[in-house]
Protein backbone atom coordinates (compact mmCIF):
# COMPACT_ATOMS: atom_id res chain seq x y z
CA UNK A 1 0.00 0.00 0.00
CA UNK A 2 1.11 3.38 -0.38
CA UNK A 3 3.04 5.10 2.13
CA UNK A 4 1.37 8.34 3.72
CA UNK A 5 4.54 10.03 3.13
CA UNK A 6 4.19 8.84 -0.87
CA UNK A 7 0.83 10.31 -1.01
CA UNK A 8 0.98 13.79 0.28
CA UNK A 9 4.79 14.24 -1.59
CA UNK A 10 4.23 12.88 -4.55
CA UNK A 11 0.45 11.75 -5.58
CA UNK A 12 -1.01 14.60 -4.13
CA UNK A 13 0.79 17.37 -5.79
CA UNK A 14 -0.18 15.62 -9.32
CA UNK A 15 -3.25 15.24 -8.78
CA UNK A 16 -3.69 18.75 -7.44
CA UNK A 17 -2.40 19.97 -10.65
CA UNK A 18 -4.39 17.42 -13.00
CA UNK A 19 -7.47 19.14 -11.12
CA UNK A 20 -6.70 22.57 -11.71
CA UNK A 21 -5.76 21.78 -15.74
CA UNK A 22 -8.57 19.21 -16.29
CA UNK A 23 -10.95 22.38 -14.43
CA UNK A 24 -9.40 24.97 -16.47
CA UNK A 25 -9.52 23.20 -19.75
CA UNK A 26 -12.63 20.73 -19.56
CA UNK A 27 -14.69 22.43 -16.46
CA UNK A 28 -15.88 20.31 -13.90
CA UNK A 29 -15.48 16.78 -15.22
CA UNK A 30 -12.35 17.69 -16.66
CA UNK A 31 -11.42 18.24 -12.71
CA UNK A 32 -12.59 14.72 -11.64
CA UNK A 33 -10.64 13.35 -14.96
CA UNK A 34 -7.36 14.73 -14.80
CA UNK A 35 -7.64 14.37 -11.06
CA UNK A 36 -7.87 10.95 -11.65
CA UNK A 37 -5.54 10.75 -14.36
CA UNK A 38 -2.47 13.00 -11.99
CA UNK A 39 -3.08 10.46 -9.41
CA UNK A 40 -2.93 7.17 -11.62
CA UNK A 41 -0.02 8.22 -13.15
CA UNK A 42 2.13 8.87 -10.02
CA UNK A 43 0.85 5.48 -8.77
CA UNK A 44 1.89 3.64 -11.93
CA UNK A 45 5.18 5.11 -12.01
CA UNK A 46 6.21 4.19 -8.00
CA UNK A 47 4.66 0.84 -9.09
CA UNK A 48 7.07 0.22 -11.96
CA UNK A 49 10.04 2.23 -11.09
CA UNK A 50 10.09 -0.54 -7.61
CA UNK A 51 9.12 -3.41 -9.17
CA UNK A 52 11.75 -3.51 -12.20
CA UNK A 53 15.55 -4.12 -11.81
CA UNK A 54 16.24 -0.65 -13.99
CA UNK A 55 13.73 1.75 -12.31
CA UNK A 56 14.94 4.53 -14.83
CA UNK A 57 13.56 2.21 -17.42
CA UNK A 58 9.99 3.60 -15.92
CA UNK A 59 11.11 7.39 -16.45
CA UNK A 60 12.31 7.29 -19.07
CA UNK A 61 9.18 5.36 -21.05
CA UNK A 62 7.30 7.92 -19.37
CA UNK A 63 9.46 10.91 -20.60
CA UNK A 64 9.13 9.30 -24.11
CA UNK A 65 5.09 8.99 -23.98
CA UNK A 66 5.48 12.87 -22.81
CA UNK A 67 7.51 14.25 -25.29
CA UNK A 68 5.48 12.50 -28.11
CA UNK A 69 1.96 14.07 -26.66
CA UNK A 70 3.52 17.40 -26.80
CA UNK A 71 4.93 17.04 -30.17
CA UNK A 72 1.53 15.63 -31.35
CA UNK A 73 -0.46 18.37 -29.37
CA UNK A 74 2.07 21.77 -31.30
CA UNK A 75 -0.26 20.44 -34.02
CA UNK A 76 -3.61 20.37 -33.35
CA UNK A 77 -6.12 22.70 -32.40
CA UNK A 78 -6.19 24.20 -28.93
CA UNK A 79 -9.14 26.94 -29.14
CA UNK A 80 -12.16 27.73 -31.26
CA UNK A 81 -14.56 30.66 -31.89
CA UNK A 82 -17.71 30.51 -33.95
CA UNK A 83 -18.05 33.42 -36.27
CA UNK A 84 -21.29 35.69 -36.88
CA UNK A 85 -22.04 34.26 -40.29
CA UNK A 86 -22.28 30.37 -38.75
CA UNK A 87 -18.44 29.63 -40.02
CA UNK A 88 -16.35 28.55 -37.22
CA UNK A 89 -12.39 28.69 -36.11
CA UNK A 90 -10.09 26.37 -34.79
CA UNK A 91 -6.77 27.67 -33.57
CA UNK A 92 -3.66 26.00 -33.13
CA UNK A 93 0.04 26.66 -31.75
CA UNK A 94 0.92 26.61 -35.54
CA UNK A 95 -2.10 27.86 -37.67
CA UNK A 96 -5.77 28.92 -37.95
CA UNK A 97 -8.38 26.96 -40.07
CA UNK A 98 -11.54 28.36 -41.06
CA UNK A 99 -14.21 25.48 -41.36
CA UNK A 100 -16.64 26.78 -43.62
CA UNK A 101 -19.91 24.31 -42.70
CA UNK A 102 -19.38 23.02 -39.16
CA UNK A 103 -20.87 20.13 -37.98
CA UNK A 104 -20.55 18.29 -41.25
CA UNK A 105 -18.51 15.20 -41.90
CA UNK A 106 -16.39 16.74 -44.64
CA UNK A 107 -15.81 20.33 -44.63
CA UNK A 108 -13.83 23.08 -46.51
CA UNK A 109 -11.20 24.80 -44.60
CA UNK A 110 -8.95 28.22 -45.23
CA UNK A 111 -5.76 27.78 -43.46
CA UNK A 112 -3.18 29.73 -42.89
CA UNK A 113 -0.09 29.79 -40.38
CA UNK A 114 2.99 31.35 -38.84
CA UNK A 115 5.54 28.67 -39.30
CA UNK A 116 7.18 26.88 -42.30
CA UNK A 117 5.45 23.35 -40.26
CA UNK A 118 2.35 24.53 -40.68
CA UNK A 119 2.44 23.71 -43.95
CA UNK A 120 1.16 27.33 -45.60
CA UNK A 121 3.41 29.73 -46.67
CA UNK A 122 0.69 32.93 -46.07
CA UNK A 123 0.85 34.02 -42.99
CA UNK A 124 -2.48 35.00 -40.89
CA UNK A 125 -3.52 38.45 -40.68
CA UNK A 126 -2.20 40.25 -37.59
CA UNK A 127 -5.19 42.17 -35.76
CA UNK A 128 -4.65 45.46 -35.39
CA UNK A 129 -2.81 46.64 -32.40
CA UNK A 130 -2.28 43.23 -31.87
CA UNK A 131 1.17 42.76 -32.50
CA UNK A 132 2.60 42.00 -29.06
CA UNK A 133 -0.03 39.62 -28.60
CA UNK A 134 1.02 37.91 -31.97
CA UNK A 135 4.42 37.89 -31.00
CA UNK A 136 3.35 35.82 -27.55
CA UNK A 137 0.92 33.50 -29.79
CA UNK A 138 4.50 32.93 -31.84
CA UNK A 139 6.13 32.08 -28.82
CA UNK A 140 3.71 29.15 -28.24
CA UNK A 141 5.33 26.65 -30.48
CA UNK A 142 8.78 26.83 -28.97
CA UNK A 143 7.74 26.53 -25.87
CA UNK A 144 6.76 22.95 -26.86
CA UNK A 145 9.57 22.72 -28.71
CA UNK A 146 11.70 23.14 -25.76
CA UNK A 147 9.44 20.59 -23.83
CA UNK A 148 10.04 18.23 -26.02
CA UNK A 149 13.82 18.72 -25.84
CA UNK A 150 14.01 18.48 -22.63
CA UNK A 151 11.92 14.70 -22.20
CA UNK A 152 14.22 13.49 -24.55
CA UNK A 153 17.49 14.54 -22.70
CA UNK A 154 15.44 13.47 -19.77
CA UNK A 155 15.14 9.80 -21.35
CA UNK A 156 19.26 10.11 -21.89
CA UNK A 157 19.43 10.95 -18.25
CA UNK A 158 16.94 8.42 -16.87
CA UNK A 159 18.62 5.27 -19.01
CA UNK A 160 21.91 6.36 -17.82
CA UNK A 161 20.68 5.13 -14.45
CA UNK A 162 23.02 6.20 -11.56
CA UNK A 163 20.97 7.58 -8.61
CA UNK A 164 23.00 10.77 -8.55
CA UNK A 165 21.67 11.76 -12.22
CA UNK A 166 18.32 11.98 -10.23
CA UNK A 167 18.64 15.78 -9.72
CA UNK A 168 19.14 15.94 -13.36
CA UNK A 169 16.14 14.22 -14.39
CA UNK A 170 13.76 16.44 -11.90
CA UNK A 171 15.08 19.46 -13.37
CA UNK A 172 14.64 18.25 -17.21
CA UNK A 173 10.89 17.57 -16.14
CA UNK A 174 10.30 20.31 -14.46
CA UNK A 175 11.49 22.23 -17.20
CA UNK A 176 9.25 20.59 -19.72
CA UNK A 177 6.45 20.73 -17.38
CA UNK A 178 6.33 24.65 -16.78
CA UNK A 179 7.61 24.99 -21.17
CA UNK A 180 4.21 23.04 -21.52
CA UNK A 181 2.17 25.20 -19.11
CA UNK A 182 3.74 28.19 -20.25
CA UNK A 183 2.45 27.81 -23.55
CA UNK A 184 -0.72 27.21 -22.78
CA UNK A 185 -1.42 30.24 -20.37
CA UNK A 186 0.11 32.35 -23.69
CA UNK A 187 -1.79 30.72 -25.73
CA UNK A 188 -4.93 31.17 -24.06
CA UNK A 189 -3.79 35.27 -23.86
CA UNK A 190 -3.23 35.97 -26.84
CA UNK A 191 -4.80 34.07 -29.61
CA UNK A 192 -8.05 36.03 -29.48
CA UNK A 193 -6.30 39.21 -29.52
CA UNK A 194 -3.54 38.54 -31.66
CA UNK A 195 -5.27 37.50 -35.08
CA UNK A 196 -7.86 39.81 -37.31
CA UNK A 197 -10.17 36.96 -37.79
CA UNK A 198 -10.72 36.19 -34.29
CA UNK A 199 -11.13 39.89 -33.30
CA UNK A 200 -14.43 40.61 -31.98
CA UNK A 201 -15.51 36.69 -31.25
CA UNK A 202 -15.35 34.64 -28.25
CA UNK A 203 -12.28 32.67 -28.37
CA UNK A 204 -12.57 29.01 -25.97
CA UNK A 205 -9.39 27.23 -25.01
CA UNK A 206 -9.66 24.08 -23.93
CA UNK A 207 -12.05 20.93 -24.46
CA UNK A 208 -9.96 19.24 -27.63
CA UNK A 209 -7.66 16.35 -28.39
CA UNK A 210 -4.57 19.28 -28.21
CA UNK A 211 -5.36 20.48 -25.06
CA UNK A 212 -5.90 17.23 -23.25
CA UNK A 213 -2.70 15.67 -25.11
CA UNK A 214 -0.58 18.65 -23.47
CA UNK A 215 -1.84 18.29 -20.23
CA UNK A 216 -1.79 14.28 -19.76
CA UNK A 217 2.17 15.54 -20.88
CA UNK A 218 2.06 18.20 -18.27
CA UNK A 219 1.76 15.77 -15.91
CA UNK A 220 3.60 13.20 -16.73
CA UNK A 221 6.87 15.19 -16.37
CA UNK A 222 5.44 16.09 -12.69
CA UNK A 223 4.96 12.72 -11.91
CA UNK A 224 8.67 11.82 -13.39
CA UNK A 225 9.69 14.86 -11.00
CA UNK A 226 7.63 13.89 -7.68
CA UNK A 227 9.11 10.77 -8.00
CA UNK A 228 12.82 11.96 -9.24
CA UNK A 229 14.69 9.36 -7.15
CA UNK A 230 14.77 6.01 -7.24
CA UNK A 231 13.80 3.73 -4.11
CA UNK A 232 15.60 2.43 -1.66
CA UNK A 233 16.03 -1.67 -2.11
Amino acid sequence: MPSNRFIVRDVLPVGLAGAGLGCWMFSFRGLLLFLAIGVGLSIAIRLVVTHTRHGGVAFALALVVAAAAFGSASRLGWGAADAHDGTRYKVSPVGLSHVLTPHQPVSETIDCGWYPLSGYAAPCAIAPGGAAAFRLLRAVFPLLVAAVACCLLGVLVAVAGPSGMATSRRVLSSIAALSGLSALVLFANSCGAALADLRGLRVGTGGTLGTMQLTTAILLCLAVRQRGSLPSR
